[in-house]
């Protein structure tokens, strides 16, 4: 009569192949986690250059601004991007670390005079009115933070952080594709010199990040 012979694994062999997944899969979700890191910094950094560059658009292309005399009414609106460093704000939709808003600088309908300002009464989106600039909030939630804005205006710090804080506006005005680049005082208003560049550092809790640089040129670059 035949013996016959069960093939199978022994226990040893068992160990090995778990030991082999186990050592793989750390590889990969460690890889992964760095991976994803690296991807939510670039998508953010290429956020804020597009829309920079909506911005620019709608100056140049005169999207224009239309209402009764309670509404801001403007042929020729400038819009523009707020950037901040500073913390939570009190009024929503204001720009902080994890935030920035892109807005039209228009002006009321008895005075034709932009200020390059970010006006902001805590609404967004829809026709502005009068103190109601925000036309869209920007919300970052991947972890990863505006570390710090640093311009070459002789009238401020050169980089603003969120020790400091610090708010800086760029603005578009038809028809010029060049940008006016606003550092903003502690009054809300534009210091007297425009900055001739904008560097915008962001940064994953990992270390990992990347800078936008806007010129007053009108030139985006992201590094």
């Amino acid at each position: 009569m035949a013996i016959r012979h069960n093939k199978g694994f022994t226990l040893i062999e068992m160990l090995v192949v778990v030991g082999i997944f186990a050592v793989v899969a750390t590889v990969l979700l460690f890889n992964y986690s760095s991976f994803s890191t690296s991807v939510g910094v670039r998508n953010l950094a290429q956020e804020i250059g597009l829309s920079v560059r909506k911005a620019q658009t709608y100056a140049t292309s005169v999207r224009n601004i239309s209402g009764t005399s309670s509404v801001m009414s403007d042929l020729f609106p400038a819009y523009g991007v707020s950037f901040s460093v500073n913390g939570q704000s009190s009024v929503p939709y204001s720009p902080t670390t994890t935030s920035f808003s892109l807005f039209v600088d228009a002006s009321p309908t008895n005075d034709r005079v932009t200020n390059n300002r970010y006006d902001n009464n805590g609404t967004c989106g829809g026709v502005p009115m009068l103190g109601q600039e925000c036309v869209e909030n920007f919300g970052i939630t991947t972890g990863t933070k505006i570390v710090s804005l640093c311009t070459d205006s002789p009238s401020a710090n050169s980089c603003f952080t969120p020790a400091n804080g610090g708010t800086v506006n760029v603005v578009f005005h038809r028809p010029n594709p060049d940008a006016v680049i606003c550092v903003i005082d502690g009054n809300g208003n534009c210091l007297g010199q425009h900055a001739s560049y904008l560097k915008i550092t962001v940064e994953s809790p990992k270390g990992l990040d990347r800078i936008i640089t806007i010129w007053n040129t009108g030139q985006i670059s992201v590094n």
